[in-house]
């Protein structure tokens, strides 16, 4: 009988398996759908697939105003762009402090039935975003091109002080739970499971240097000077302290906001003295007198940022070793089931995650033993009898499983991107942001967190359905009903796969000396495969700075899209 019943019990959990991955796994977001309408130039049709999956009211209002705003940006519209980034920043604010109501939801119920709130980056791209459009109206209207630049530095001071708020704060992921309840309990139980703090160390979103940088820029459009050598001068010290590491960047964009600071000081006058330490520290050409003309900021959006995807574990308790046993559950192709191990692996590796990050974010998985990795947490006689007397081993009987998120790896598919004036070379762009590894960093630093809460709730879950089925008195049925409470839990279970997804996969820049007037500009990226995406337009270059930026999706090139349907301002 006891065979049987064993028998019974993983055929069970193949089945729940099956299910989950037939519901749920293969899907694609609604706003993954429409980015990639948009990349094809089908904006209507993007924009209907946003409406329809997020409506204006409810717990996606926020992805529905974000996925519109970058729609409508991409359209050119840029009011109606700037609208809904609007209403995008409100709900943030709004839901800036998490009710109690709304985290217990997220523990007893899962993350999907709580409203999206974002992510902590979210809101400086908001207001960097709504800068660019006022930019671009700027260049569409001269006659009004001054009103629409003190719009756009209107959203670059509340972009300050975000900022400024970001950095005085330490910490402020990890959450440490409270009270003494059954979740509080349980939580501590499983808070070993997490990987040390010090493995993850150095990856928070603890300042913006691409930010402050284009602050700077559009500061001295409008000819202010002394906002834009703080901006330029913050951006400067941000890169050069890590955020050109932490986000791969390169040692180009340190020295650039270091001359853009030490221009702006020569046309303020005064800073003598802070000139001479910068000469000394980079040499004379930092500040060479032909820096003061004009000058052209170019900034390419380029690329689709990756997709969040589910993740799946098995929680068991092993009796002979009292001890909590994580494995993962693989499923996909096969680069899917790589990605998951690999995803496992950097969640609890010894050491170079650093590393391990770098070659994520570029594709690179190396070899990988797949299906060999579980995570083993040694209880001891102490915490085993807690565990016990809590409940949490007779509901792990058969098994839990939990759904988390990973993301999907991106691959490099540029080569290079290239500025040509008047049909000459003047400059290749250097990457300012990665905002894919910045949305990677984001998940894995929140992964601990995420696979805790998800690991109490479900462990919550099936204890709850344990004592519920004790105090009926049908304790004979109690094997089968921890069976099927395990299958309905598994059935159940489900990551929160919510994200900003229409944002670019990377940033690119470069700023060049020019002539005041009409200029044509062609902006011209060269992929890793070979192919050239070809962007242009005609500028009218202004006395101080004149900025331009544009959306190169990557694989358009692939079926000779004609350029309109490639973004340009």
């Amino acid at each position: 009988m006891l065979s049987l019943f064993n028998t019974l019990h993983y055929r069970a959990w193949l089945t729940v398996t099956l299910i989950v991955v037939l519901t749920g796994c293969n899907t694609t977001p609604a706003n993954k759908n429409a980015i990639i309408l948009a990349q094809q130039g089908q904006f209507e049709q993007a924009k209907t697939a946003i409406e329809t999956a997020y409506p204006a009211s409810g717990k996606n209002k926020l992805l529905r105003h974000l996925e519109l705003g970058t729609l409508y940006h991409l359209e050119q519209k840029y009011q109606l762009s700037n609208d809904n980034l609007d209403k995008a920043k409100a709900i943030i604010e709004e839901q800036y402090t998490i009710s109690v109501s709304e985290q217990a939801l997220a523990l007893l119920s899962g993350p999907t039935y709580t409203t999206f709130a974002g992510k902590e980056f979210h809101r400086p791209l908001i207001n960097v975003f709504k800068a660019l459009n006022y930019n671009a109206l700027a260049n569409q209207h001269p006659a009004q091109r001054q009103v629409y630049l003190d719009a756009a530095l209107v959203e670059m001071r509340q972009l300050d002080t975000y900022l400024s708020t970001l950095t005085d704060e330490t910490g402020g992921y990890d959450g440490k739970p409270s009270g003494d309840g059954l979740t509080d309990r349980v939580m501590r139980i499983l808070q070993p499971l997490l990987a040390p703090n010090d493995l993850l160390k150095n990856i928070d979103y603890k300042d913006d240097a691409f930010a402050h940088y284009i602050s700077g820029v559009l500061y001295e459009s409008s000819n202010e000077l002394d906002a834009a050598r703080i901006q330029y001068q913050r951006a400067a010290q941000a890169f050069e302290q890590g955020f050109a590491e932490q986000y791969n960047l390169g040692n180009n964009v340190t020295r650039q906001a270091y001359m853009d600071l030490a221009r702006v000081m020569r046309k303020a006058g005064g800073y003598h003295n802070e000139l001479s330490e910068l000469e000394e520290k980079w040499g004379y050409s930092i500040s060479e007198p032909e820096q003061t003309g004009p000058r052209l900021t170019v900034v390419q959006n380029a690329g689709i940022g990756p997709q969040r995807k589910e993740f799946n574990l098995l929680l068991r308790a092993d009796h002979s070793a009292k001890a909590l046993v994580i494995t993962p559950i693989l499923w996909g192709t096969s680069a899917e089931r790589k990605a998951q191990m690999w995803w496992f692996q950097m969640l609890y590796a010894d050491t170079s995650l650093f590393d391990m990050m770098q070659n994520y974010a570029t594709g690179d998985l190396g070899d990988v033993a797949m299906g060999a990795l579980t995570k083993r947490l040694p209880l001891g006689d102490t915490l085993w009898q807690s565990a016990k007397t809590a409940g949490l081993i007779d509901a792990l009987e058969h098994g839990s499983r939990i759904a988390v998120t990973y993301l999907e790896p991106f691959e490099q598919k540029i080569d290079k991107s290239e500025l040509w004036i008047e049909g000459k070379k003047v400059a290749e762009l250097d990457n300012y942001h990665s905002v894919s590894l910045l949305t990677l960093q984001s998940a894995l630093k929140n992964a601990n967190r995420e696979m805790q809460i998800a690991l109490t709730r479900e462990v919550v879950k099936a204890m709850t359905a344990h004592k519920a089925i004790q105090s009926t008195g049908l304790q004979a049925f109690d094997g089968f009903a921890k069976l099927a409470t395990s299958v309905v839990n598994a059935v159940t279970a489900g990551a929160d796969l919510r994200q900003w997804q229409s944002l670019p996969a990377q940033i690119k820049l470069t700023q060049v000396p020019v002539t005041k007037g009409t200029v044509n500009i062609m902006l011209k990226t060269k992929l890793r495969s070979g192919k050239v995406i070809e962007q242009s337009d005609t500028l009218e270059i202004n006395e101080n700075m004149t900025l331009w930026h544009t959306r190169t999706f990557i694989e358009s090139a692939q079926s000779a899209a004609p350029t309109t349907l490639l973004t340009m301002e």
